[in-house]
């Protein structure tokens, strides 16, 4: 739960901190001056790309109340972050590790989209199974405005059967 909930916390600041050290590594580390022009304009892209993650992720409700992201979400944006970290060290590696950051990212992309539309659709049909349960039981849905709730017979056949009125009576 604590690594969970540090990428919580993690993701607002990442948007910042892992675009500007990328900036920072190729100004200290080496790089010619074409190459620090592209990798301006990518550490651009890459921040609306962690701000795009990071923002499905917070649309979950789960995520809000738990206050920590998914393990599948936990797994990729440890491997995102850490090859983003990577390619800040200007090594013979970074193209491999460029190509690892753009992979990792679509992959941590979709995964957040899945699930955002897994709890939705959970939370969906939580709302229609209740409509059900309402409709089966003989309670009305709530009426749109203007609109009058017609009353409905009861969902028996023609047996004998005892109705008890839990409703206090008005007149005693």
């Amino acid at each position: 739960m604590f690594v969970r909930r540090a990428f919580y916390y993690w993701q607002p600041a990442a948007v910042v901190v892992l675009p500007l050290w990328i900036l920072i590594g190729w100004s200290v580390f080496g790089g010619s001056a074409w190459q620090f022009l592209l990798v301006l304009l990518s550490c651009g892209v890459l921040a609306l790309a962690l701000a795009g993650v990071g923002l499905l992720n917070f649309t979950r409700k789960q995520v809000r109340t738990e206050r920590a992201v998914s393990w599948p979400d936990a797994a990729l944006l440890t491997g995102w972050h850490a090859a983003i970290i990577a390619v800040g060290f200007v090594t013979p590696y970074t193209t491999i590790l460029s190509v690892a950051v753009v992979v990792l990212g679509l992959a941590a992309f979709w995964t957040s989209i899945v699930e955002l539309a897994r709890e939705t659709r959970r939370r969906v049909q939580g709302v229609y199974d209740s409509f059900q349960y309402a409709a089966q039981m003989g309670g009305s849905a709530p009426a749109g405005p203007g609109v009058g709730a017609a009353p409905r017979p009861p969902l028996v056949e023609e047996h004998e059967y005892i109705v008890i009125d839990t409703a206090r009576s008005h007149h005693e």
